[in-house]
């Protein structure tokens, strides 16, 4: 239900940087003698494009404290889920975990939801803006190509041959794996109504669609670890989409032996 207070299309979002400075449509920070955290400024330049990009696509946000929020930032929340990934997956496989993490941060930073006025190059344009949301950062200006190369390469949901180098393979890993297990059931599920209207019975097609498609997400995997968190993603949700068919098309049918458990109350 929308927030008695929520604002119609047209709400300004927060702001994310004070100061002078704008950067592709995004406030930035005035940068002084001393550095900026990279990491708080990928956040924070994230954080203000797509509360933007939300709001322009739901066509109404959330009054809180005086400030316009969006009914739910899908893109933020994939990009979150991917960066945590990155923590997870980088060390494990010896990559650069300044390249992952800031690629994680910024592979979506120019992506918008459902624009049809525009052509997907959100890959080519997030690269291009790299260099800028780093100016006056902390992060390793050695290390800026690789991180553009990572971005750059992170697209689709299939590939014929492994990426490299490992950060890259990395990064396409980690946004895909987010796109896989529960989280990516919230994710999907809350974003869903904006795009057309839902029902329970939407859901499962769609969602046993999927299944077919995770398959060959899994069987892309560059890294060993993350094919092995993949395949474990994906019996979760067959396991997830088994038990709302039968809720929701024979709630007589018993379920498997073994898979449920009763609790005492």
């Amino acid at each position: 239900m929308i927030h008695p207070k929520a604002k119609a299309k047209g709400t300004e979002p927060r702001a994310a940087h004070p100061g002078p400075k704008v950067h592709g449509g995004v406030r930035m920070a005035s940068v002084s003698s001393s550095t900026v955290d990279w990491r708080t400024r990928c956040e924070e330049y994230l954080r203000a494009f797509t509360d933007s990009d939300s709001i322009r696509f739901w066509g109404i946000a959330h009054e809180v404290d005086g400030k316009a929020e969006p009914i739910f930032n899908y893109r933020f929340e994939h990009t979150l889920a991917a960066v945590k990934l990155g923590r997870w997956l980088g060390p494990q496989v010896k990559a650069d975990l300044d390249v992952v993490e800031c690629a994680l941060w910024l592979h979506d930073c120019q992506k918008k939801l459902k624009d049809p006025l525009t052509k997907d190059t959100h890959a080519v344009d997030a690269s291009a803006e790299v260099p800028e949301i780093l100016r006056g950062t902390d992060f390793p200006q050695a290390k800026m190509a690789a991180v553009c190369h990572a971005i750059e390469h992170h697209v689709g949901l299939r590939l014929t041959k492994k990426l490299s180098p490992i950060e890259t393979a990395c990064v396409w890993d980690c946004d895909k794996l987010s796109k896989l297990g529960a989280a990516s059931l919230i994710h999907f599920g809350c974003i869903s109504g904006a795009f057309q209207p839902i029902t329970t019975e939407d859901i499962l097609v769609r969602g046993e669609a999927w299944l077919e498609l995770c398959k060959v997400i899994v069987a892309s995997m560059n890294t060993l670890p993350g094919k092995v968190e993949a395949q474990r993603r994906l019996a979760f949700l067959r396991a997830h989409y088994r038990q709302l068919g039968r809720e929701w098309r024979d709630p007589m049918e018993p379920s498997p032996i073994g898979s449920t458990k009763i609790l005492d109350p």
